[in-house]
Protein backbone atom coordinates (compact mmCIF):
# COMPACT_ATOMS: atom_id res chain seq x y z
CA UNK A 1 0.00 0.00 0.00
CA UNK A 2 1.51 3.75 -1.10
CA UNK A 3 1.21 6.94 0.89
CA UNK A 4 -1.22 8.93 -0.23
CA UNK A 5 -0.38 12.54 0.02
CA UNK A 6 -3.28 14.88 0.74
CA UNK A 7 -3.38 18.80 0.57
CA UNK A 8 -6.77 19.43 1.98
CA UNK A 9 -8.78 22.48 2.44
CA UNK A 10 -10.07 21.25 4.98
CA UNK A 11 -8.17 19.51 7.80
CA UNK A 12 -10.33 18.61 11.24
CA UNK A 13 -10.90 16.69 14.33
CA UNK A 14 -14.47 16.18 15.82
CA UNK A 15 -16.59 13.51 17.26
CA UNK A 16 -19.79 12.02 17.10
CA UNK A 17 -21.73 10.83 20.50
CA UNK A 18 -22.42 11.96 23.82
CA UNK A 19 -19.42 12.60 26.47
CA UNK A 20 -18.46 9.61 27.83
CA UNK A 21 -19.63 7.90 24.40
CA UNK A 22 -17.73 10.07 21.49
CA UNK A 23 -16.25 8.10 19.02
CA UNK A 24 -13.26 10.94 17.68
CA UNK A 25 -12.34 11.76 13.96
CA UNK A 26 -9.37 12.98 12.06
CA UNK A 27 -11.04 14.35 9.00
CA UNK A 28 -9.18 15.98 5.99
CA UNK A 29 -11.59 17.46 2.76
CA UNK A 30 -9.89 18.45 -0.59
CA UNK A 31 -11.44 19.23 -3.54
CA UNK A 32 -10.41 15.71 -4.70
CA UNK A 33 -12.17 13.90 -1.93
CA UNK A 34 -11.96 12.98 1.85
CA UNK A 35 -10.55 10.88 4.72
CA UNK A 36 -11.91 10.21 7.59
CA UNK A 37 -10.07 7.95 10.08
CA UNK A 38 -11.25 7.22 13.51
CA UNK A 39 -8.72 8.51 16.71
CA UNK A 40 -8.79 8.03 20.04
CA UNK A 41 -9.39 10.94 22.19
CA UNK A 42 -5.99 11.02 23.10
CA UNK A 43 -4.31 11.08 19.91
CA UNK A 44 -6.43 14.26 19.15
CA UNK A 45 -5.40 15.82 22.16
CA UNK A 46 -1.48 14.74 21.26
CA UNK A 47 -1.42 16.10 18.15
CA UNK A 48 -2.70 19.19 19.18
CA UNK A 49 -0.26 19.93 21.61
CA UNK A 50 2.73 18.57 19.05
CA UNK A 51 1.34 20.74 16.58
CA UNK A 52 0.88 23.94 18.80
CA UNK A 53 4.48 22.90 19.72
CA UNK A 54 5.88 22.83 16.44
CA UNK A 55 4.24 26.35 15.32
CA UNK A 56 6.43 27.98 18.61
CA UNK A 57 9.22 26.71 17.44
CA UNK A 58 9.46 27.72 13.91
CA UNK A 59 8.01 31.54 15.04
CA UNK A 60 8.12 31.99 18.78
CA UNK A 61 6.01 35.10 18.01
CA UNK A 62 3.11 33.12 16.57
CA UNK A 63 -0.23 34.35 17.49
CA UNK A 64 -1.22 30.53 18.66
CA UNK A 65 0.32 31.44 21.97
CA UNK A 66 -2.14 34.23 22.80
CA UNK A 67 -5.36 32.52 20.95
CA UNK A 68 -8.11 31.18 23.18
CA UNK A 69 -9.14 27.44 21.99
CA UNK A 70 -12.91 27.57 20.25
CA UNK A 71 -14.80 25.68 18.17
CA UNK A 72 -14.91 26.83 14.61
CA UNK A 73 -17.82 25.96 12.49
CA UNK A 74 -16.06 25.62 9.39
CA UNK A 75 -13.96 23.10 10.70
CA UNK A 76 -17.38 20.69 11.61
CA UNK A 77 -17.09 17.07 10.60
CA UNK A 78 -18.71 15.66 7.82
CA UNK A 79 -20.21 12.37 8.27
CA UNK A 80 -18.34 9.81 6.13
CA UNK A 81 -17.27 5.91 6.58
CA UNK A 82 -13.86 6.36 7.94
CA UNK A 83 -10.96 4.97 6.10
CA UNK A 84 -9.30 3.02 9.18
CA UNK A 85 -8.17 3.80 12.35
CA UNK A 86 -5.34 5.96 13.38
CA UNK A 87 -2.21 4.19 14.58
CA UNK A 88 0.75 6.32 14.41
CA UNK A 89 1.28 9.78 13.58
CA UNK A 90 4.48 12.28 12.84
CA UNK A 91 5.14 15.39 12.26
CA UNK A 92 7.61 17.34 9.97
CA UNK A 93 8.45 21.16 8.91
CA UNK A 94 8.82 21.66 5.47
CA UNK A 95 10.93 25.48 5.86
CA UNK A 96 11.67 25.42 2.23
CA UNK A 97 7.88 25.58 1.35
CA UNK A 98 7.01 26.72 5.11
CA UNK A 99 4.35 23.68 5.56
CA UNK A 100 3.76 21.56 7.99
CA UNK A 101 3.44 17.90 7.43
CA UNK A 102 1.01 15.22 9.05
CA UNK A 103 1.53 11.41 8.28
CA UNK A 104 -0.91 9.23 9.87
CA UNK A 105 -0.44 5.50 9.71
CA UNK A 106 -3.25 3.39 10.28
CA UNK A 107 -3.50 0.71 12.06
CA UNK A 108 -3.22 -2.37 9.74
CA UNK A 109 -5.38 -5.55 9.95
CA UNK A 110 -2.47 -7.09 7.73
CA UNK A 111 0.45 -9.01 9.68
CA UNK A 112 3.34 -7.05 9.00
CA UNK A 113 6.03 -7.29 6.53
CA UNK A 114 9.60 -7.08 6.88
CA UNK A 115 10.24 -6.19 3.65
CA UNK A 116 11.66 -2.56 2.91
CA UNK A 117 11.07 -2.67 -0.93
CA UNK A 118 7.31 -2.97 0.40
CA UNK A 119 6.10 0.75 -0.22
CA UNK A 120 5.09 2.62 3.81
CA UNK A 121 0.54 3.44 3.80
CA UNK A 122 -1.05 6.20 5.26
CA UNK A 123 -1.72 9.61 4.83
CA UNK A 124 0.35 12.20 4.27
CA UNK A 125 -0.96 15.69 5.24
CA UNK A 126 0.81 18.54 3.41
CA UNK A 127 -0.68 21.91 5.39
CA UNK A 128 -0.22 25.65 5.14
CA UNK A 129 0.86 27.21 9.42
CA UNK A 130 -3.01 29.14 9.38
CA UNK A 131 -4.62 25.58 8.84
CA UNK A 132 -2.47 24.08 12.29
CA UNK A 133 -3.15 26.99 13.86
CA UNK A 134 -7.20 26.76 13.17
CA UNK A 135 -6.86 22.96 13.86
CA UNK A 136 -5.23 23.43 17.32
CA UNK A 137 -7.51 25.57 18.48
CA UNK A 138 -10.70 23.97 17.16
CA UNK A 139 -9.24 20.60 18.51
CA UNK A 140 -8.87 22.15 21.82
CA UNK A 141 -12.33 22.93 21.58
CA UNK A 142 -13.02 19.82 21.11
CA UNK A 143 -11.43 17.44 23.16
CA UNK A 144 -12.44 20.04 26.14
CA UNK A 145 -16.26 18.98 25.69
CA UNK A 146 -15.93 15.85 27.60
CA UNK A 147 -17.48 15.01 30.95
CA UNK A 148 -16.54 17.27 33.92
CA UNK A 149 -13.26 15.98 36.01
CA UNK A 150 -14.22 14.74 39.24
CA UNK A 151 -11.95 17.66 41.64
CA UNK A 152 -11.12 14.85 44.28
CA UNK A 153 -9.68 12.02 42.25
CA UNK A 154 -9.86 13.57 38.41
CA UNK A 155 -11.52 11.20 36.40
CA UNK A 156 -14.31 11.91 33.99
CA UNK A 157 -17.63 11.72 36.12
CA UNK A 158 -20.69 10.96 34.05
CA UNK A 159 -24.02 13.24 34.54
CA UNK A 160 -25.22 10.87 37.35
CA UNK A 161 -21.98 11.08 39.00
CA UNK A 162 -19.38 8.40 39.90
CA UNK A 163 -18.08 5.96 42.19
CA UNK A 164 -15.25 8.38 43.32
CA UNK A 165 -11.89 6.05 44.51
CA UNK A 166 -10.69 9.36 46.56
CA UNK A 167 -13.75 9.36 48.67
CA UNK A 168 -14.56 4.95 48.49
CA UNK A 169 -17.65 5.14 46.02
CA UNK A 170 -19.44 7.38 49.16
CA UNK A 171 -21.25 10.45 47.36
CA UNK A 172 -22.86 13.18 48.50
CA UNK A 173 -26.34 13.41 49.92
CA UNK A 174 -27.80 16.50 47.97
Amino acid sequence: MSQIEITPEIFTADYVGRPGRRTFYLQARAASGSVSLLAEKQQVEALAEKLRELLVIVDGSDTITKSTAQRDPALAMEPEEPEGRVGTIGLAYEEDNDRVLVVVQPVSEEPETDDPAEPEGGFRFVLRRDQVRAFVLHSEAVVAEGRPLCRLCGLPMDPDGHACPASNGHRPTS
